[in-house]
């Protein structure tokens, strides 16, 4: 990791307010276990921020009863209070998860990394690996490991690399932070001896990473210009530009660590199954806290 550049504190004062199509649903799978349900107070959580429907999917092994569908699905009362239970129309859980999904009006699919038992090294839990295995469109992931806690809102970190591929993240950020009151960080990680971004639209960062005097005052005000616009902020919301040098995923598990971060918010492709130490998965494990997931294709 190399030394961080200045922060970049920009206030947003748009009229213009942004077109990014809310969420109405939010799934939770469920298996029964404690390691499942840990997820359960962020999806309260965003489910109350967005106004959705809470949907709780069950993805046990075992035969689940209707009348006594909430206890088995490990909720007490007070927690099963409002959440709509979706027992599997399917033998296979990922299918049914995938399938509500679907269905459901703009869902937001939140659950734990640790849902179905764990078969591989390096991987999360059975269910959870099938689920995004599948590439759902919004997602967001809780490490089990961070155990179950209350959840709140206050600080986005949002990761954007300078290409296109990461503009849909923006508009999923700026819906929340708007709707929490929270504050967006926006963090690029220019790591050294990597190819520098040739996509149609990319912002590439300077070649000088140290040396913030020289060229990055004039990237940043470029760089925010172009985050603004693919993301139609709207009014007051308060953003952050921070750059840093290493590698993506260790970088922004670094900084949503030091910087007590409450969510971090990136794109990514859906390469799932094919990576195993993806910056993705290394973002979700080491974190310390959710993870979105907003699909942005291959």
């Amino acid at each position: 990791m190399t030394a961080a550049l200045p922060d970049w504190n920009i206030a947003i004062r748009s009229e213009e307010t942004h077109t990014t199509t809310s969420i109405k649903s939010v799934v939770l799978p469920l298996d029964g276990s404690e390691q499942s349900h840990i997820a359960l107070p962020v999806a309260q959580k965003l489910a109350q921020l967005y106004g959705a429907r809470l949907y709780a999917a069950y993805v046990g092994q075992s035969q689940i009863e209707l009348a006594n569908a909430a206890s088995q699905l490990g909720l007490s009362d007070e927690e099963g209070k409002g959440v709509i239970l979706e027992p599997s129309r399917s033998c296979d859980p990922a299918e049914h998860v995938l399938r509500l999904m679907q269905e459901l009006p703009h869902a937001l699919l939140v659950m734990s990394t640790a849902t179905g038992a764990q078969t591989q090294a390096n991987r999360f839990g059975a269910v959870t690996e099938s689920v995004f295995a599948g590439k759902p469109a919004r997602a967001v992931l809780v490490h089990a490991e961070g155990g179950e806690k209350a959840w709140n809102l206050r600080q986005i970190l949002l990761a954007h690399d300078g290409t296109p591929i990461s503009i849909p993240a923006v508009g999923s950020a700026v819906d929340l932070a708007e709707r929490a009151g929270a504050e967006v960080i926006a963090l690029h990680v220019a790591a050294r001896g990597e190819d520098r971004p040739d996509a149609r639209g990319s912002i590439a960062a300077p070649l000088y990473v140290d040396q913030p005097q020289h060229e990055w005052p004039a990237w940043a005000e470029e760089f925010m210009n172009r985050v603004v616009a693919s993301g139609a902020f709207a009014s007051g919301v308060h953003f952050k530009l921070r750059v840093a040098g290493g590698q993506a995923g260790s970088e922004l598990a670094h900084v949503a660590r030091q910087r007590s971060i409450d969510l971090v918010v990136l794109a990514w492709h859906g390469h799932w199954a094919e990576h195993g130490d993806c910056a993705t998965r290394v973002v979700v494990r080491n974190a310390g806290c959710p993870v979105m997931l907003v699909y942005s294709g291959s």
